[in-house]
């Protein structure tokens, strides 16, 4: 396979069953955001026409989103440079080097440093978690409906769950950078 062959195998937009599974997942996010958006804005005493008005109008934000998220993430996700190698099993075993601490094979740390590299640059990432987590823990505590609470500790248990997940990566990273390189 040539380069051009192989650029142009990676520009190719997922077919079939992956690229349904997405419209379907992009639906339910959809529905499910004017759902929660209509919940948190009416009252038991709405009635039913104003009930879907206000659905209506909450299924706008998000449908726009996803509409943007789409078009212009396809595009973007074929821009990213790949850094932890083209196959799956590749990746898996970067990644089980960066867990070790080390690797045996000199054509494997090169692609390790540059994933740890890359970790270590998205630091900043935990101070953004930090921050959701406290403006979550001010609607925890100034909420007026329930279900907004309930909005809140589940926010809050997602994003300290990827928070944790980046710093154990970050971790991972900082410790291999700082081993020696594996010899050839």
């Amino acid at each position: 396979m040539t380069s051009g062959e192989h650029v142009a195998a990676d520009e190719q937009v997922p077919q079939g069953r992956h690229r349904r599974s997405t419209y379907v997942v992009a639906a339910i996010v959809v529905v499910g955001a004017a759902a929660m958006g209509t919940a948190a804005m009416v009252d038991r005493d709405t009635g039913r026409s104003d009930l879907l008005a206000a659905f209506a109008l909450m299924l706008i934000p998000p449908l726009f989103g996803a509409v943007v998220a789409l078009v212009f993430g396809r595009r973007l996700i074929r821009r990213m440079p790949r850094t932890a190698g083209d196959d799956p099993a590749t990746r898996r075993r970067i990644g089980q080097a960066l867990r070790d601490g080390s690797t045996d094979d000199p054509r494997l740390d090169p692609l390790a440093r540059k994933e740890a590299r890359l970790r270590v640059s998205q630091r900043w990432l935990l101070w953004l978690f930090a921050a959701v987590v406290v403006t979550q823990l001010l609607a925890l505590v100034n909420a007026v409906h329930p279900f907004t609470r309930v909005l809140a500790v589940l926010l809050i248990l997602f994003v300290v769950g990827s928070a944790w997940y980046r710093w154990r990566g970050l971790r991972e990273a900082r410790r291999y950078l700082a081993g020696p390189p594996s010899q050839p």
